[in-house]
């Protein structure tokens, strides 16, 4: 083939790629993010708390980030093709099985872990190691943002989907309804040439000899851990999904307690998902406009300030207010992946970036499983939404810092 014909096809390959990784990441978290609508129907269904409930996604998200790593090392060992079909046939059959679900704990078993190792086998972790063999410099930010912008794409279709399904046939058919959206996006696999996808276009340094005889392989995950960067990530995705998850799972819940319709409560959510791709796309091109440290703080200034107006409308439902939370919330939320992202493919880019990626949405993971739980715990003992709101404003703090307190995060900016 001339050169000029292997350069486009490529690039077709490195398209078809992030279309891919776009298309199963919108699924897995457009899936994930649909628990929000069913939060009042499965507590009104089975009689019990809401923290009880909510436990379920805290499960989720949890076994999510903690089989991250395995699904990184799955990742690096088989190949994406494997651990992307394991996790198709996790998620169908995780919510077909939700369907015909009779107590509470067999949600647990079915939604919690089913749809929560799916989502470790089809989220960001195998997709930014997979991402990271195809792009590198500023056109790593930009691919990892299109990945990342997912997150608002899936919760824009999936929610009120789910919703609607919801009302019109009952919890029980919403699981059906979302198990055959996923099962239209399976034919999306056979458009991949898969060795070539799998062999990438960035050039990994081959093992480098050292002095004393052994073979030097490049980062393991023993070393990253000895590194403060990897400690500085997983502090941001924890925090931050502490943070932003201990309200936004409760928040359709919130608004249809303040006098909103379902469906209308599901559409605003929706329309936070719209903004959320501009939002991360946005993001991605002013960390390499104006620098990783002013993005970062004025994407969460933007989350503090649409939070701040999401619980303001108890005191006034006034569309001003409405539309701040949909607009601050909507262009930050999800705004810091593709900067922790390509931080840590910029720093630990090597054969086995994929099972360290995979190692520090372990905090992601936990993070969003604490602020899920804690969230509707301090709702239930309390009976409102203020103690929540002070929690999620003070994670989302907390997640900010580590980008000024890490040196070695200050050290590795665009």
């Amino acid at each position: 083939m001339p050169e000029d014909g292997v350069v486009k096809d490529s690039a077709r390959t490195a398209i078809l790629i992030l279309v891919l990784c776009f298309l199963l990441n919108a699924l897995s978290r457009g899936v994930g993010e649909s628990f929000a609508t069913f939060l009042l129907a499965l507590t009104e269904e089975f009689q019990a708390d809401r923290a009880d409930v909510a436990a379920i996604y805290s499960l989720q998200m949890m076994l999510a980030g903690c089989a991250a790593p395995l699904a990184g090392y799955c990742f690096d060992r088989f190949g994406p093709l494997r651990l992307y079909i394991g996790g198709l046939v996790l998620l169908i059959g995780g919510l077909l099985a939700a369907s015909f679900a009779g107590q509470l704990w067999q949600l647990y078993l079915f939604i919690g872990i089913g749809v929560g190792a799916s989502a470790a086998s089809l989220g960001n972790a195998p997709h930014s190691a997979l991402v990271a063999r195809w792009f590198d410099g500023a056109q790593l930010s930009r691919a990892m943002s299109v990945v990342y912008a997912a997150l608002g794409i899936g919760s824009l279709l999936m929610v009120p989907l789910a919703q609607f399904a919801i009302e019109t046939w009952g919890w029980r058919n919403a699981y059906l309804v979302l198990a055959g959206a996923a099962v239209l996006v399976t034919p999306a696999l056979l458009l991949i040439p898969w060795p070539q996808a799998q062999a990438g276009r960035i050039v990994v340094p081959p093992p480098a000899p050292r002095l004393d005889g052994g073979v030097d392989e490049g980062w393991t995950l023993g070393q990253a851990l000895r590194n403060p960067a990897f400690w500085g990530l997983a502090s941001v995705f924890f925090f931050t999904g502490a943070g932003m998850f201990s309200v936004m799972v409760q928040a359709v819940a919130y608004l249809v307690e303040l006098g909103y319709a379902p469906l209308q409560a599901a559409s605003i959510y929706g329309f936070v998902g719209v903004l959320t791709p501009l939002g991360i796309v946005g993001f991605a091109w002013a960390d390499g406009r104006i620098g990783r440290h002013p993005s970062a703080a004025i994407s969460y200034l933007f989350s503090l300030g649409g939070l701040a107006s999401l619980w303001a409308l108890k005191l006034w439902q006034g569309p001003v207010l409405l539309a701040a939370f949909v607009l601050l919330v909507g262009l930050s939320f999800g705004a810091r992946g593709p900067m922790v992202g390509a931080t840590a493919a910029r720093i630990f880019q090597g054969r086995r970036f994929g099972m360290i990626f995979g190692t520090i949405m372990v905090g992601s993971g936990l993070g969003v499983a604490l602020g899920t739980f804690a969230g509707a715990k301090l709702h239930d003992l309390t009976g409102g939404y203020t103690a929540v709101f002070l929690f999620s404003g003070f994670c989302v703090i907390m997640g900010a810092l580590p980008f000024w307190t890490y040196r070695a995060l200050r050290a590795h900016g665009p």
